[in-house]
């Protein structure tokens, strides 16, 4: 992707961190919910995923004033089995209840092997691998995946007929980090495109079409058009089946239905499917960490080809990003710090220096 020079700025990731919480609880929501919300899109921003962090803030804000987002709404346990739980969101701030699922699916994994957790009629919960590095983190094998509006058109069509329905997983490591990855179905997430078409560059050719279904690699005619699945019929394939699992699965909506929550409409029923497997269900917790540990070490320490920089692991480059932005600072997208700059000024929320 032809990436212009990105005006931005510098700020210290409690100072955003605090701000993000302050818009969102002058725009309804009650402390302990934005505080959720705050953690997880500057955990993005921490990690480099600019396009899954503050830069959402706007869209949440906008959700929340315009009734899509109940910031009154509280997660409800309606189904509570020995290994699965249905959770309804009530249209609630999705973090705070992607927590809930998370912790939930860790305790009644430890209890009962393995356990799944479906939040349905929830709103969005953004940067899914970090709930599954909480999985992680608490001694489970996690998987997270979720659906969403219409971004994506199938091989062979020109209409927004999926999401990009990411999916994560992750792995109890022996070091201090877990093995993440995260990843959406379609050539490039809509966050990057979207990044991208802020400052008008050109992104990979098949990455998407335009509106007259004619391949485009301009950013903007791409979020004008529609979004190309990941691997042509494979990522097809794959999105297709986490939209099942995340829509009817879930007793929720997928696709179309969920057009709502990207431009006007009935937001639909929108959902998730959180899964952990406790290693001790089939061995020493200890050996699999340190089999999975051996087994990662062993890929990133083999032969690299004629040119390379070494292999890096997936969710490496973000925890190495993570660890160098608690120091120097989060680099925050001037286009981004205008639009909150705006909102900052209508909620009467001081910005920070």
């Amino acid at each position: 992707m032809a990436v212009t020079e990105r005006p931005s700025r510098i700020l210290d990731a409690g100072t955003l961190r605090r701000f993000a919480a302050d818009l969102l609880v002058a725009a309804g929501c009650s402390r302990e919910d934005a505080a959720a919300s705050a953690e997880v899109f500057v955990e993005a921003d921490l990690r480099g995923f600019s396009g899954q962090g503050v830069d959402y803030l706007p869209y949440m804000v906008h959700y929340l004033r315009d009734g899509k987002i109940d910031p009154k709404g509280k997660p409800e346990i309606l189904r509570d089995l020995p290994a699965a739980v249905l959770i309804d969101g009530h249209k609630g701030p999705g973090h705070a209840a992607a927590f809930l699922a998370c912790d939930i699916a860790a305790k009644k994994a430890k209890e009962a092997g393995s356990a799944t957790v479906a939040l349905a009629n929830s709103a969005d919960i953004y940067m899914i691998g970090y709930y599954a590095e909480r999985l992680a983190r608490a001694g489970v094998v996690g998987m997270v995946a979720t659906s969403g509006p219409p971004l994506v058109h199938p091989p062979g069509g020109m209409e927004r007929m999926l999401s990009t329905n990411p999916i994560a997983f992750a792995f109890p490591l022996d070091g201090p980090d877990p093995f993440v990855v995260d990843m959406a179905m379609s050539t490039m997430s809509r966050s990057h495109v979207r990044l991208a078409a802020y400052h008008k560059e050109q992104v990979p050719s098949g990455t998407g079409i335009g509106p007259d279904g004619r391949p485009s690699t301009d950013a903007v005619t791409v979020m004008a058009g529609a979004l190309s699945t990941l691997a042509g019929h494979k990522g097809f394939g794959l999105a297709l089946s986490v939209a099942l699992m995340c829509g009817p699965l879930t007793t929720s909506e997928a696709g179309p239905a969920l057009v709502g929550w990207q431009d006007e409409g009935k937001v639909g029923r929108h959902g998730h499917l959180f899964v952990a497997i406790d290693p001790a269900a089939f061995g020493a917790p200890d050996e699999f960490r340190r089999a999975a540990s051996a087994h990662i070490a062993e890929i990133k320490n083999s032969k690299t080809a004629p040119g390379s920089a070494g292999i890096r692991i997936p969710g490496e480059r973000g925890f190495a990003e993570r660890a160098k932005r608690l120091k120097s600072g989060v680099s925050v997208l001037e286009a981004t710090w205008t639009t909150l700059g705006k909102i900052a000024a209508e909620l009467k929320v001081t910005m920070p220096a």
